[in-house]
């Protein structure tokens, strides 16, 4: 019995022993790595979020609340995307073959459209000013284009769109 109460005992301190090992080595890891990347320690209570963490969460908030506080005006509308060297050609073709007709944009956004929403006639659905690329924005948003009708040919990073308005309501 006595050898048994040794050997837990031993056990005992080499476990302590490794540790305290353990325990300067993490924090010599710990200090090693620059106070942004660490987590946040307050008090003796370690949260699991570093500093860069915290301030891309804030970031995010007031990214999130300013928008939800944007322009109410919204748009509904669909679209025809085409890219490369004729897109804008065929677009003014399409817009010529369209006339007022919102089946045949339809019916073209799907045999056309490069953009996956062309499967469902062009539609992008509903959407406020500044969810959409700038020169996209500004030519739904625009009081002089007319809804229920084709816009563009309109150039954006993405290619060529042609547009139609399907509602819209502006909020001042």
């Amino acid at each position: 019995m006595k050898c048994v109460h040794v050997t837990k005992a031993r056990t005992s301190i080499i476990i302590v022993a490794c540790a305290v090992c353990h325990r300067s080595h993490y924090s010599a890891k710990l200090a090693a790595k620059p106070f942004y990347l660490r987590d946040i320690q307050i008090g003796g209570i370690t949260l699991p979020i570093t500093p860069v963490t915290a301030i891309i969460m804030f970031i995010s908030l007031v990214l999130v609340l300013r928008g939800s506080r944007g322009s109410k005006s919204t748009v509904t509308a669909s679209h025809i995307l085409l890219d490369g060297e004729k897109a804008k050609d065929k677009l003014n073709a399409m817009k010529n073959e369209i006339k007022q007709d919102y089946n045949k944009f339809m019916a073209l956004a799907k045999q056309h459209s490069k953009c996956p929403s062309g499967k469902s006639g062009g539609k992008l659905g509903v959407f406020r000013p500044g969810q959409m690329v700038p020169p996209f924005d500004k030519a739904v948003f625009d009081k002089h284009n007319e809804v229920g009708r084709c816009v563009g040919p309109i150039r954006t990073n993405f290619g060529w769109h042609l547009i139609w308005i399907e509602d819209r309501h502006l909020v001042d």
